[in-house]
């Protein structure tokens, strides 16, 4: 007989999470400690604002070691000084980082189906809840952790 896996059954029911004002380095730090590829943030008042993951992190650090170049005063092009690239990522907050439009499963989604979605949107891990109340965090390791033997 085949057991049915919802969302509420694999989930990490107190997921770690971050602070809309947490700096780039700290996430980094968090992340890597927790050995988790992306956190929920979450504002003061216990709502959801977005996720941080690694790949925004890696995409910031792209984005200012190679295109935010500031002109010098001839207008050529300058890469950030080692300094200048520290100070900015002691500065630039989760807000900043993370994406806004976190992907929702109910508590009730089939584990299938939810496997689904990571795949076809290319997703480390989704949110678990209801109306906007997070319960959880479901990971592509925690489905993979339920279907070894």
């Amino acid at each position: 007989m085949e057991v049915t896996l919802y969302a509420r059954d694999l989930m990490q029911s107190e997921p770690i999470t971050v602070g809309p004002l947490m700096p780039f380095l700290e996430i980094q730090h968090l992340l890597v400690v927790a050995q988790i590829a992306s956190a929920p943030i979450v504002d003061d008042g216990g709502q959801i604002v977005g996720v941080v993951s690694m790949r925004d992190l890696l995409r910031t650090l792209d984005q200012l070691c190679d295109d935010d170049l500031d002109p010098d005063e001839d207008g050529a092009a300058l890469p950030l000084s080692p300094a200048a690239l520290t100070e900015r990522l002691r500065t630039i907050t989760a807000r900043e980082l993370g994406a806004v439009d976190a992907v929702w499963v109910s508590p009730e989604t089939p584990a299938t189906r939810v496997a689904h979605i990571m795949r076809t949107e290319g997703l480390q891990q989704v949110l678990v809840g209801d109306a906007g109340q997070l319960a959880g965090v479901l990971s592509a390791l925690d489905l993979l952790h339920a279907v070894e033997p």
